[in-house]
Protein backbone atom coordinates (compact mmCIF):
# COMPACT_ATOMS: atom_id res chain seq x y z
CA UNK A 1 0.00 0.00 0.00
CA UNK A 2 1.27 3.44 -0.86
CA UNK A 3 -0.10 7.17 -0.24
CA UNK A 4 1.96 10.25 -0.97
CA UNK A 5 1.87 13.30 2.29
CA UNK A 6 2.98 17.04 1.17
CA UNK A 7 5.81 18.10 3.77
CA UNK A 8 2.83 21.30 5.53
CA UNK A 9 0.90 18.03 6.09
CA UNK A 10 4.02 15.68 7.48
CA UNK A 11 4.72 18.20 9.82
CA UNK A 12 1.31 18.31 10.79
CA UNK A 13 0.42 14.54 10.85
CA UNK A 14 4.35 14.68 13.22
CA UNK A 15 2.50 17.36 15.83
CA UNK A 16 -0.46 15.17 16.28
CA UNK A 17 1.63 12.41 16.92
CA UNK A 18 3.36 13.87 19.70
CA UNK A 19 0.21 14.40 21.36
CA UNK A 20 -0.05 10.56 21.89
CA UNK A 21 3.25 8.66 21.41
CA UNK A 22 6.84 9.86 22.31
CA UNK A 23 8.22 10.82 19.32
CA UNK A 24 12.10 10.34 19.16
CA UNK A 25 13.62 11.95 15.89
CA UNK A 26 17.10 13.72 14.73
CA UNK A 27 17.93 16.94 17.12
CA UNK A 28 20.80 18.82 16.92
CA UNK A 29 22.14 19.03 20.58
CA UNK A 30 25.24 21.70 19.37
CA UNK A 31 27.11 22.26 16.09
CA UNK A 32 28.92 18.93 15.53
CA UNK A 33 26.25 16.61 17.16
CA UNK A 34 22.90 15.70 16.13
CA UNK A 35 20.95 13.22 18.35
CA UNK A 36 17.93 11.26 18.81
CA UNK A 37 16.05 13.31 21.17
CA UNK A 38 12.56 14.02 21.71
CA UNK A 39 10.14 16.22 19.64
CA UNK A 40 7.69 17.80 20.36
CA UNK A 41 7.20 19.46 17.03
CA UNK A 42 8.24 18.66 13.58
CA UNK A 43 10.61 22.16 14.09
CA UNK A 44 12.74 19.95 16.04
CA UNK A 45 13.36 17.12 13.56
CA UNK A 46 17.13 17.78 12.11
CA UNK A 47 16.01 16.97 8.43
CA UNK A 48 19.72 18.28 7.26
CA UNK A 49 21.44 15.37 8.89
CA UNK A 50 21.92 12.36 7.00
CA UNK A 51 23.19 10.53 10.06
CA UNK A 52 23.07 11.35 13.64
CA UNK A 53 26.12 10.57 15.89
CA UNK A 54 24.66 7.78 17.00
CA UNK A 55 22.58 4.94 15.90
CA UNK A 56 18.40 4.78 17.11
CA UNK A 57 19.19 1.53 18.54
CA UNK A 58 19.31 2.71 21.91
CA UNK A 59 15.59 3.94 21.70
CA UNK A 60 14.44 0.38 21.75
CA UNK A 61 17.61 -0.91 22.70
CA UNK A 62 18.64 0.99 25.69
CA UNK A 63 21.95 1.81 26.84
CA UNK A 64 21.76 1.21 30.41
CA UNK A 65 18.13 -0.52 31.85
CA UNK A 66 17.12 -1.66 34.81
CA UNK A 67 15.27 -5.27 34.99
CA UNK A 68 13.77 -5.10 38.31
CA UNK A 69 14.40 -4.22 42.02
CA UNK A 70 14.90 -6.72 44.68
CA UNK A 71 13.81 -7.11 48.15
CA UNK A 72 14.92 -9.97 50.93
CA UNK A 73 12.07 -10.19 52.74
CA UNK A 74 11.67 -12.95 55.95
CA UNK A 75 9.70 -15.03 52.98
CA UNK A 76 12.65 -15.11 50.55
CA UNK A 77 12.72 -12.00 47.20
CA UNK A 78 10.41 -9.89 46.25
CA UNK A 79 11.26 -8.65 42.85
CA UNK A 80 9.42 -5.44 41.43
CA UNK A 81 9.44 -4.85 37.55
CA UNK A 82 9.39 -1.53 35.69
CA UNK A 83 6.49 0.42 35.04
CA UNK A 84 4.93 -0.38 31.28
CA UNK A 85 6.73 0.70 28.08
CA UNK A 86 5.20 3.71 26.69
CA UNK A 87 4.03 4.09 23.15
CA UNK A 88 6.94 5.51 21.17
CA UNK A 89 7.76 6.73 17.52
CA UNK A 90 11.07 6.88 15.63
CA UNK A 91 10.94 9.39 13.19
CA UNK A 92 13.76 10.18 10.65
CA UNK A 93 15.41 6.76 11.19
CA UNK A 94 17.44 5.98 8.24
CA UNK A 95 16.89 2.69 6.00
CA UNK A 96 20.06 1.48 7.63
CA UNK A 97 19.41 1.83 10.79
CA UNK A 98 15.75 0.49 10.45
CA UNK A 99 17.41 -2.22 8.66
CA UNK A 100 19.22 -2.65 12.02
CA UNK A 101 16.46 -3.29 14.09
CA UNK A 102 15.69 -6.68 11.89
CA UNK A 103 18.78 -7.47 12.81
CA UNK A 104 18.50 -7.40 16.23
CA UNK A 105 15.12 -8.63 16.31
CA UNK A 106 16.47 -11.98 15.22
CA UNK A 107 18.90 -12.18 17.96
CA UNK A 108 16.72 -11.17 20.67
CA UNK A 109 14.44 -14.43 19.31
CA UNK A 110 16.88 -16.76 18.33
CA UNK A 111 16.14 -20.66 18.95
CA UNK A 112 12.98 -20.79 20.94
CA UNK A 113 14.35 -17.52 23.61
CA UNK A 114 12.69 -14.35 23.23
CA UNK A 115 13.77 -11.47 25.29
CA UNK A 116 11.02 -9.53 26.81
CA UNK A 117 12.80 -6.92 28.18
CA UNK A 118 13.84 -5.80 24.80
CA UNK A 119 10.39 -6.89 22.73
CA UNK A 120 8.59 -5.13 25.25
CA UNK A 121 9.86 -1.46 23.79
CA UNK A 122 10.31 -3.13 20.72
CA UNK A 123 6.73 -4.04 20.13
CA UNK A 124 5.47 -0.77 21.10
CA UNK A 125 7.47 1.02 18.85
CA UNK A 126 7.14 2.28 15.40
CA UNK A 127 9.52 3.17 13.01
CA UNK A 128 9.06 5.71 10.34
CA UNK A 129 12.09 5.72 7.96
CA UNK A 130 13.43 8.63 5.98
CA UNK A 131 14.80 7.68 2.58
CA UNK A 132 18.78 8.82 2.02
CA UNK A 133 18.87 11.36 -0.71
CA UNK A 134 22.89 12.07 -0.07
CA UNK A 135 24.85 9.11 1.17
CA UNK A 136 28.00 10.07 2.78
CA UNK A 137 31.47 8.53 1.62
CA UNK A 138 31.47 6.06 4.70
CA UNK A 139 28.30 4.79 3.46
CA UNK A 140 27.69 1.36 1.63
CA UNK A 141 24.23 0.13 2.08
CA UNK A 142 24.31 -1.52 -0.96
CA UNK A 143 27.24 -4.05 -0.23
CA UNK A 144 24.41 -5.68 1.30
CA UNK A 145 20.90 -7.97 -0.51
CA UNK A 146 18.78 -5.91 1.15
CA UNK A 147 20.72 -2.60 1.93
CA UNK A 148 19.57 0.37 -0.10
CA UNK A 149 19.57 4.19 0.29
CA UNK A 150 15.49 3.40 -0.20
CA UNK A 151 15.61 -0.02 1.64
CA UNK A 152 11.85 -0.30 3.73
CA UNK A 153 13.77 -3.32 6.04
CA UNK A 154 12.53 -2.98 9.57
CA UNK A 155 10.68 0.20 8.70
CA UNK A 156 6.74 0.49 9.28
CA UNK A 157 6.71 3.51 7.04
CA UNK A 158 9.02 4.33 4.43
CA UNK A 159 9.24 8.33 3.13
CA UNK A 160 10.94 9.27 0.20
CA UNK A 161 10.98 12.67 -1.07
CA UNK A 162 9.95 12.54 -4.75
CA UNK A 163 9.14 16.44 -5.32
CA UNK A 164 10.07 19.13 -3.23
CA UNK A 165 7.62 19.32 -0.26
CA UNK A 166 5.80 16.01 -1.33
CA UNK A 167 6.94 12.63 -0.26
CA UNK A 168 5.67 8.80 -1.46
CA UNK A 169 4.81 6.79 1.68
CA UNK A 170 5.27 2.77 1.60
CA UNK A 171 2.98 1.08 4.57
CA UNK A 172 5.39 -1.68 4.92
CA UNK A 173 3.66 -3.60 8.17
CA UNK A 174 0.22 -3.25 9.63
CA UNK A 175 0.77 -1.13 12.64
CA UNK A 176 2.10 1.28 9.32
CA UNK A 177 -1.21 0.90 8.26
CA UNK A 178 -3.13 1.36 11.61
CA UNK A 179 -1.29 4.68 11.69
CA UNK A 180 -1.93 5.42 8.71
CA UNK A 181 -5.57 5.19 8.90
CA UNK A 182 -5.80 6.87 12.26
CA UNK A 183 -4.50 10.13 10.61
CA UNK A 184 -6.23 9.53 7.10
CA UNK A 185 -6.78 13.02 6.65
CA UNK A 186 -3.20 14.22 6.22
CA UNK A 187 -2.71 11.61 3.23
CA UNK A 188 -3.45 11.18 -0.56
CA UNK A 189 -3.55 8.64 -3.10
CA UNK A 190 -0.36 7.88 -5.04
CA UNK A 191 -0.36 9.64 -9.00
CA UNK A 192 0.53 7.15 -11.73
CA UNK A 193 3.89 8.74 -11.79
CA UNK A 194 5.08 8.59 -8.40
CA UNK A 195 6.49 5.31 -8.23
CA UNK A 196 8.80 6.19 -11.33
CA UNK A 197 9.69 9.09 -9.49
CA UNK A 198 10.98 6.84 -6.52
CA UNK A 199 13.14 4.83 -8.90
CA UNK A 200 15.07 7.82 -10.11
CA UNK A 201 15.44 8.79 -6.72
CA UNK A 202 16.87 5.70 -5.78
CA UNK A 203 18.93 5.70 -8.60
CA UNK A 204 20.53 9.18 -7.77
CA UNK A 205 20.98 8.01 -4.01
CA UNK A 206 22.99 4.68 -4.70
CA UNK A 207 24.85 6.17 -7.57
CA UNK A 208 26.19 9.00 -5.03
CA UNK A 209 27.72 5.43 -2.67
CA UNK A 210 31.35 5.69 -4.10
CA UNK A 211 32.68 2.05 -2.48
CA UNK A 212 30.89 -1.33 -2.60
CA UNK A 213 32.07 -4.51 -0.89
CA UNK A 214 31.27 -8.24 -2.16
CA UNK A 215 30.33 -9.60 1.47
CA UNK A 216 29.94 -12.87 -0.15
CA UNK A 217 33.93 -13.34 -1.35
CA UNK A 218 35.15 -11.68 2.01
CA UNK A 219 32.93 -14.45 4.08
CA UNK A 220 34.67 -17.51 1.67
CA UNK A 221 37.96 -15.76 2.62
CA UNK A 222 36.85 -15.44 6.32
CA UNK A 223 36.14 -19.01 6.01
CA UNK A 224 40.02 -19.71 6.67
CA UNK A 225 41.49 -17.01 7.68
CA UNK A 226 41.13 -17.62 11.71
CA UNK A 227 44.91 -18.31 12.33
CA UNK A 228 46.07 -15.64 8.86
CA UNK A 229 49.00 -13.66 10.01
CA UNK A 230 47.24 -10.79 8.53
CA UNK A 231 45.65 -10.31 11.48
CA UNK A 232 49.23 -9.99 13.39
CA UNK A 233 49.35 -6.35 11.94
CA UNK A 234 46.42 -5.12 10.77
CA UNK A 235 45.02 -4.53 14.58
CA UNK A 236 48.34 -2.25 15.55
CA UNK A 237 46.53 1.34 14.72
CA UNK A 238 43.56 0.34 16.33
CA UNK A 239 43.09 1.86 20.13
CA UNK A 240 40.52 -0.40 21.35
CA UNK A 241 38.42 2.31 22.23
CA UNK A 242 35.07 0.54 21.17
CA UNK A 243 33.55 3.98 19.24
CA UNK A 244 32.94 1.55 16.26
CA UNK A 245 30.73 -0.91 18.51
CA UNK A 246 28.56 2.05 20.37
CA UNK A 247 27.87 3.79 17.02
CA UNK A 248 26.86 0.45 15.21
CA UNK A 249 22.74 -0.11 14.67
CA UNK A 250 23.33 -4.27 15.19
CA UNK A 251 26.09 -4.20 17.44
CA UNK A 252 24.47 -5.81 20.74
CA UNK A 253 27.28 -7.20 23.63
CA UNK A 254 26.10 -6.22 26.95
CA UNK A 255 26.76 -7.14 30.46
CA UNK A 256 24.39 -7.81 33.29
CA UNK A 257 25.30 -6.11 36.68
CA UNK A 258 23.99 -5.93 40.30
CA UNK A 259 23.99 -3.28 42.39
CA UNK A 260 23.15 -3.73 46.31
CA UNK A 261 22.22 -0.94 48.17
CA UNK A 262 22.20 -2.85 51.95
CA UNK A 263 21.64 -5.97 52.78
CA UNK A 264 18.00 -5.87 51.61
CA UNK A 265 17.52 -3.77 48.70
CA UNK A 266 19.00 -3.91 45.28
CA UNK A 267 18.54 -3.79 41.22
CA UNK A 268 19.47 -5.50 38.31
CA UNK A 269 21.08 -3.72 34.96
CA UNK A 270 21.80 -4.58 31.35
CA UNK A 271 24.28 -2.04 29.91
CA UNK A 272 25.98 -1.98 26.89
CA UNK A 273 29.46 -3.65 26.60
CA UNK A 274 32.21 -3.86 23.94
CA UNK A 275 34.07 -6.94 22.14
CA UNK A 276 37.41 -4.71 22.06
CA UNK A 277 37.06 -4.31 25.86
CA UNK A 278 39.60 -6.05 27.51
CA UNK A 279 37.54 -7.39 30.60
CA UNK A 280 34.54 -8.24 28.12
CA UNK A 281 35.59 -11.79 28.20
CA UNK A 282 37.76 -11.95 31.12
CA UNK A 283 36.17 -14.91 33.38
CA UNK A 284 35.88 -16.17 37.53
CA UNK A 285 39.80 -16.54 38.28
CA UNK A 286 41.16 -14.36 35.78
CA UNK A 287 41.10 -16.34 32.85
CA UNK A 288 40.91 -14.42 29.35
CA UNK A 289 40.96 -16.22 25.82
CA UNK A 290 40.78 -12.60 23.91
CA UNK A 291 43.29 -11.25 26.40
CA UNK A 292 45.21 -9.01 23.85
CA UNK A 293 44.58 -6.43 21.30
CA UNK A 294 44.83 -8.63 18.05
CA UNK A 295 42.31 -11.43 19.06
CA UNK A 296 39.71 -8.76 20.07
CA UNK A 297 40.40 -6.62 16.52
CA UNK A 298 39.57 -10.32 15.14
CA UNK A 299 36.78 -11.38 16.73
CA UNK A 300 34.97 -8.37 15.72
CA UNK A 301 35.48 -8.87 12.07
CA UNK A 302 34.86 -12.59 12.21
CA UNK A 303 31.62 -12.17 14.46
CA UNK A 304 30.04 -9.78 11.56
CA UNK A 305 30.92 -11.49 8.51
CA UNK A 306 31.44 -15.16 9.32
CA UNK A 307 30.07 -16.43 12.50
CA UNK A 308 26.81 -14.69 12.12
CA UNK A 309 26.42 -15.70 8.64
CA UNK A 310 26.73 -19.15 9.75
CA UNK A 311 23.85 -18.70 12.08
CA UNK A 312 21.68 -16.20 10.51
CA UNK A 313 22.42 -16.28 6.85
CA UNK A 314 22.87 -12.44 7.02
CA UNK A 315 25.98 -10.14 8.10
CA UNK A 316 25.71 -8.59 11.17
CA UNK A 317 26.56 -5.42 9.55
CA UNK A 318 23.93 -2.33 7.75
CA UNK A 319 27.29 -0.54 6.10
CA UNK A 320 25.70 2.72 7.80
CA UNK A 321 29.81 3.64 7.95
CA UNK A 322 29.62 5.26 11.16
CA UNK A 323 32.30 2.60 12.33
CA UNK A 324 34.62 4.21 9.59
CA UNK A 325 33.37 8.17 10.18
CA UNK A 326 33.79 8.04 13.81
CA UNK A 327 37.12 5.40 14.27
CA UNK A 328 40.15 8.09 16.07
CA UNK A 329 42.95 6.45 14.14
CA UNK A 330 41.00 6.16 10.48
CA UNK A 331 40.48 2.57 10.31
CA UNK A 332 38.29 1.49 7.55
CA UNK A 333 36.41 -1.84 8.11
CA UNK A 334 35.63 -2.49 4.01
CA UNK A 335 39.71 -1.78 3.86
CA UNK A 336 40.49 -4.38 6.40
CA UNK A 337 37.56 -6.74 4.94
CA UNK A 338 39.50 -6.59 1.41
CA UNK A 339 42.53 -7.25 2.70
CA UNK A 340 42.04 -10.73 4.33
CA UNK A 341 44.02 -13.31 3.15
Amino acid sequence: MQYTIAKDNLKKFIGELTKNYVVYAPKRNNESTVLYGVINSFDEYESSALLTNTTSKDKVYLQSEKFFDFKKTPHGVELKQNEETKKTIIFGCRPCDARGFNIIDKLFSWAGYKDEYYFSKRNNTLILTVSCANPEVTCFCTSFNEGSPVSGIGSDLLLTEIKKDKYLVDVLTANGQKLISEYKKYFEDVDENDNNLKEEFKKRAESKIVKKIDVNEIKKKLDNAFESSYWDTVHLPCVKCGVCTFVCPTCYCFDITEKVFDYINGERNRTWDTCMSETFTRMAGGVNPRFDSKRRFRQRFMHKFKYHVDNFKEELCTGCGRCIKYCPVGIDLREVLEGVK
